[in-house]
């Protein structure tokens, strides 16, 4: 097996086998779910087991085929509005590159400047927004001192101490760097009144008027220029409005959502129209997987952004608008049985950045009906499951996870293994593969 640098793919090695035992099919009713494996999951999870047969887990796997659907199902819900690719959610120069050829898509968001610059040399995209403020004074020399990338990369910036930061680090006569200004979308249901706020806790800028200020304090800076402006609705895009098990919390989740567009779209369109009366916008930024419908219905938005839709985590399985398939899994070894209904995996403990809370642990997929124990969870060595299914694995059986997040998996393997409709596997390496870690 082969591992070409940058994001070219290249051919596994090895013929694969079929008739392993990981091959078998399950019928698992368990206690708890009460459900049986359908032949599609049994389809899949013989699939998968087969195609990887030579390969010893733990190992990562990119379904292109559902990777593509997803990417479709985004460009169908965009509704012709162009779509960013989110690099943290893919962290994968190939996936990434992947997506980018699909009609509908344009650009990348990428989450901090030296990512954005490497992005940028190895001819990934000419059109690049960091959407994470840069304090890097390192990378920010390097951009002020290469032509093109000033050209293509637009850096975040919520107030003038952002611009202070980046005067510091090269000098009041800098060449001029493209510069975004982030809105705060949140919901304050108020008045406007911060007593209540419902969303992602980003830029101070909340209202108009303060949008256009700060909008006139970059035009009036030497060595600026706005071209941009950015808002992430994450009460919307990122808060899946079906939580299972919780109705009456989907209830209060639909509820929020419903009334906080409407106040969202007058207020944007505001901000824009008031900004546009400072200087001219090349682009305005909204939306996420989670709300491209809804995002796209604002007039004052120009473009989109997603990136875990494309992949299908299980923080995304909890929306009533779409239904990404799941397209990155991970296998880990079956290496011991210590009890009936139980087997223990090797490795597994890949938690998702966030509060913490049991929704951020990586969750058994295939075989169905195996779950975690609630006393050690996904486990930095080993990780028991629990369930029916469990008693039909033996040592050397593998079992695939799904991560509650999609970018996050790439910094615990160098590599993806990707599955083609017909069957041939390739290697795509991750950003750890190409040895590179941006925070």
């Amino acid at each position: 097996m082969s591992v070409e640098a940058g994001g070219q793919l290249s051919t596994q090695t090895g013929s694969t086998q079929t008739g392993t035992e990981q091959t078998g099919t399950e019928q698992t009713g368990t206690e708890q779910t009460g459900t049986t494996q359908t032949s599609t999951e049994q389809d899949r999870r013989a699939r998968y087991d087969r195609v990887t047969a030579e390969l010893d887990p733990p190992l990562a796997i990119v379904d292109l085929a559902a990777f593509d659907r997803n990417a479709a199902d985004l460009a169908r819900r965009a509704a012709g509005r162009p779509i960013r690719v989110a690099t943290k959610s893919l962290r994968c120069r190939y996936l990434i590159e992947r997506a980018l050829a699909t009609p509908g898509f344009a650009g990348v968001m990428c989450y901090s400047l030296p990512e954005a610059r490497w992005l940028h040399a190895a001819g990934t995209s000419d059109d690049l927004l960091v959407a994470y403020p840069t304090v890097d004074r390192a990378a920010l020399r390097a951009l002020a001192a290469d032509d093109a990338a000033r050209a293509h990369i637009t850096i975040m910036v919520d107030s003038v101490a952002h611009l202070d930061v980046v005067d510091r680090a090269l000098g009041q006569d800098h060449p001029q760097i493209r510069v975004c200004l982030e809105l705060d979308v949140s919901w304050r249901p108020l008045g406007g009144r911060p007593l209540v706020h419902i969303g992602t806790r980003r830029s101070p800028v909340f209202t108009p008027r303060q949008a256009a200020e700060l909008a006139g304090a970059i035009s009036r800076r030497a060595g600026f220029r706005l071209v941009g402006v950015m808002g992430y609705e994450g009460q919307v895009a990122g808060l899946g409005d079906a939580p299972p098990g919780h109705p009456v919390r989907g209830r209060l989740i639909r509820g929020i959502q419903a009334r906080s567009v409407p106040e969202l779209n007058r207020r944007r369109a505001e901000t824009i129209r008031q900004i546009e009366a400072v200087t001219s916008l090349e682009f305005v930024n909204g939306g996420g997987t989670g709300s491209l419908e809804r995002t796209a219905l604002d007039a004052s938005v120009t473009e989109l952004t997603a990136g875990s839709g494309l992949v299908g985590p299980t923080l995304f399985d909890a929306y009533t608008r779409f239904t990404p398939e799941p397209a990155l899994l991970f296998a880990l070894p079956v290496v011991r049985r210590p009890g009936p209904g139980i087997a223990t995996l090797f490795a597994g403990g890949y938690v998702a950045s966030g509060p913490g809370t049991p929704d951020r642990l990586p969750q058994p997929y295939l075989p169905a009906g195996l779950s975690l124990t609630g006393v050690e969870g996904a486990g930095e060595v080993q990780t028991p499951v629990r369930g029916a299914a469990a008693d039909r694995l033996a040592p050397g059986d593998r079992v695939w996870l799904r991560h509650a997040k999609a970018g996050e998996l790439a910094e615990r393997f160098g590599e993806y293994h990707v599955i083609a409709a017909d069957d041939q596997v390739t290697v795509a390496p991750t950003y750890r593969g190409e040895s590179h870690c941006f925070g």
